[in-house]
C-alpha cells in the first residue's frame, strides 16, 4: 500500500508541475501593453504580419521597415492596450506608434479586421463583436 501512496503522489505533483508551466507559458505570451501589426510604412497602411517577418527586432522583413518613424518598407506599428487596431488593408492613424514603447510588446496575433486590443493576450476582434 505505501508504493501506490507514492505513485499517487508523484503523479499529482507531475500534474501540478505541467498546469503551472502552462499557466506560465500562456500569462508570458499574450500579457503585453501593446501589439504589433505590420504596416506598409510608404502608405501606412496595414498588411498581412508576414511582411514583418522578424519578429526579434524592431525592423521589418526583407523590405527592412525599422524600428523608428520614417523611411519606407514594412515595419511594426505598435498599438497600446485599450486602442483599436485596424484592419488589413485600412490606414493606421494616430492609434499607435512605429517606435517600439518601453513596455511589453506582442508582435503580431491581431484580428484580421481588426479591433480592439486588450492587455490579457485576448483580442475582441471587429467581427465577433460587430465593431
Amino acid at each position: 500500500m505505501d508504493e501506490d501512496r507514492k505513485r499517487s503522489a508523484i503523479v499529482g505533483v507531475g500534474a501540478v508541475a505541467l498546469a503551472v508551466t502552462a499557466i506560465v507559458a500562456i500569462s508570458n505570451d499574450g500579457g503585453a501593453d501593446n501589439r504589433g501589426v505590420c504596416v506598409d510604412r510608404y502608405t501606412d497602411t496595414r498588411v498581412s504580419d508576414e511582411r514583418c517577418d522578424d519578429d526579434s527586432s524592431g525592423g521589418g522583413g526583407a523590405s527592412g521597415g525599422g524600428g523608428s518613424s520614417g523611411g519606407g518598407g514594412y515595419g511594426w506599428y505598435y498599438i497600446p492596450s485599450g486602442r483599436t487596431a485596424p484592419g488589413v488593408g485600412e490606414k493606421v492613424s494616430g492609434q499607435g506608434s512605429y517606435t517600439p514603447p518601453a513596455s511589453s510588446v506582442k508582435r503580431g496575433g491581431v484580428a484580421y479586421d481588426g479591433g480592439e486590443v486588450t492587455r490579457g493576450g485576448f483580442f475582441s476582434g471587429k467581427s465577433s463583436f460587430g465593431g
